[in-house]
């Protein structure tokens, strides 16, 4: 797998989707992420985007210091979404997919490539760190 697998190719130009940014910040992050999902072909991985937005909105009613928030609303939605894709590989849902499970890791896979790469392009992480992410995910994905 390491003689094959170049992770620089996975990293894509992703656009930004359009939010209101008038609309208070709960509602902007459930937007990004909504926006990134459809994006993004996801039949396999609802439970991740329920999962994401149940996080969101559990985190809005525990802390009102969350509104107040310097993050990004967009930074959030990535980080929530790319923590729901980590969880779905490793806690086991992937593999409960039994024969639809490669449908399931590529989704997951390219879903998370898309938010790594985003990710770079705000300045989160940089080329080396999103190409070590990659690498592990597609492991993690047992896409080899």
């Amino acid at each position: 797998m390491g003689l094959f697998f170049n992770a620089n190719k996975y990293i894509k130009n992703v656009e930004r989707p359009r939010v209101d940014r008038n609309l208070p910040r709960r509602e902007q992050i459930l937007k990004y992420i909504d926006k990134y999902f459809d994006a993004y072909n996801h039949d396999y991985l609802e439970n991740v985007k329920s999962a994401c937005v149940k996080y969101i909105n559990d985190m809005f009613e525990e802390q009102d210091t969350s509104a107040k928030s310097g993050i990004d609303p967009e930074i959030q939605a990535i980080t929530t979404m790319i923590k729901g894709l980590q969880g779905f590989v490793s806690g086991g849902e992937l593999d409960r997919l039994n024969y639809m499970r490669l449908l399931g890791a590529r989704e997951a896979f390219t879903l998370y490539c898309a938010m790594i790469s985003r990710s770079m392009d705000l300045g989160i992480i940089d080329l080396k760190q999103a190409k070590r992410r990659i690498t592990k995910f597609y492991k993690d994905c047992k896409l080899d």
